[in-house]
């Protein structure tokens, strides 16, 4: 089977759907009896498998921009086809792919957040009419397909209700991570010294920053907050919210590469992104796999991917006690700490690559 996989985002590794992106190359090695190529603006040198969009900066400007990329989008994969000739049409975006939806059987469309479902009626501001109509477009591209994938349990549910969709038009792809092979790190905290706390996050008002911020004001411990995927522009707002408070020694690095991101967590005690609303929650994921300890919150997916609190501390949103006093029980019981962190390792396998690709795979050829 041969397939073309839209994204607009490729190159700037960010959040998950971009990394699921990067990662859906490997089907090549791994599967030899399927082809997967991948149409993107977001390329600056030429690699093997990929297909370059011309989308001007102009038009990404835009207030117009989705509607273009939907026409720019289809118009090129029905050109790339008479030179490579792909059975389905996979839109990392399935607003973007609204246009093919009507014009090609084969399409299928990914929702990976709940961002346009959340959209409540029409409301008469410009980022309220762009909510609702992003919210119907996307509404229109997933009654038309086939199929449409999303990346938890709790957003499967959240689109057949909002969209009014059927169930077996749904299907959940858990998104991976790369494991590593070895058992992770046995992890030691001293209380005496500053407690290095995570925090990944680029929507950091969505990832409740705020919030951890205020929690951590309320323990009698020091801590190392460092800070990754807000844009500079947000650093001076955050570092004003972290300067006073005396046990926060606050660290704002912005957007890294994904390489920096492991590098940073294999010198943290706790992974903490407690946040408001989250679809699944990968960066949760990450942490897992390199054997730091999970504080989150128990919204959306993120139950599912820290089994109920199994493997890590759920608590409820916007609650800064409740955060403190899971940071606080996570840093104290070196027991407990240690089962969480060994039952999150042997979780994380279930969202292996491997398992990623085959239910991609097999979802896909249905």
């Amino acid at each position: 089977m041969k397939i073309l996989f839209c994204t607009n985002v490729f190159e700037v590794v960010e959040n998950g759907p971009v990394k699921f992106a990067n990662l859906l190359l490997k089907i090549n090695e791994l599967y030899p009896e399927h082809e997967l190529r991948i149409l993107t603006e977001d390329m600056s040198a030429h690699r093997q498998y990929l297909y370059k969009i011309a989308l001007s900066d102009r038009w990404k400007a835009s207030p117009l921009s989705q509607f273009i990329r939907m026409w720019v989008y289809h118009q090129e994969a029905m050109r790339l086809r008479k030179e490579y000739p792909f059975d389905v049409l996979v839109y990392n975006n399935a607003l973007v792919g609204l246009w093919s939806a009507y014009r090609f059987e084969a399409t299928v469309g990914m929702i990976n957040d709940d961002n346009n479902l959340s959209s409540n009626g029409l409301q008469f501001s410009s980022q309220g009419l762009k909510r609702w109509v992003f919210r119907f477009m996307e509404q229109l591209m997933a009654r038309k397909v086939q199929k449409i994938i999303v990346n938890s349990n709790y957003l499967k549910e959240a689109v057949r209700k909002g969209y009014s969709l059927p169930v077996n038009q749904i299907f959940r792809l858990y998104k991976a991570v790369e494991v590593p092979p070895t058992q992770p790190r046995k992890l030691t905290i001293d209380l005496q010294s500053p407690i290095r706390v995570l925090f990944v996050k680029n929507d950091y008002q969505r990832g409740g920053l705020l919030i951890l911020i205020e929690a951590l004001s309320l323990l009698p411990v020091s801590f190392i907050l460092t800070i990754v995927g807000p844009n500079p522009a947000d650093k001076d707002l955050i570092m004003s919210k972290i300067d006073p408070v005396k046990n926060i020694v606050g660290i704002f690095i912005g957007k890294v590469p994904q390489q920096q991101v492991t590098k940073l967590l294999s010198k943290t005690h706790i992974f903490c992104v407690p946040s408001y609303k989250e679809a699944l929650g990968v960066a949760n994921l990450e942490a897992m796999a390199q054997g730091v300890p999970v504080v989150s919150t128990n919204v959306g997916g993120i139950p599912e991917v820290l089994d109920h609190g199994r493997c890590g501390w759920l608590v409820p949103p916007h609650d800064a006690k409740a955060l403190a006093g899971a940071i606080h029980q996570c840093i104290s019981d070196p027991v407990l700490r240690a089962k969480k962190i060994t039952q999150a390792h042997a979780r994380v396998k279930r969202f292996d690559t491997h398992t990623m690709f085959s239910t991609f795979l097999e979802i896909i050829s249905q």
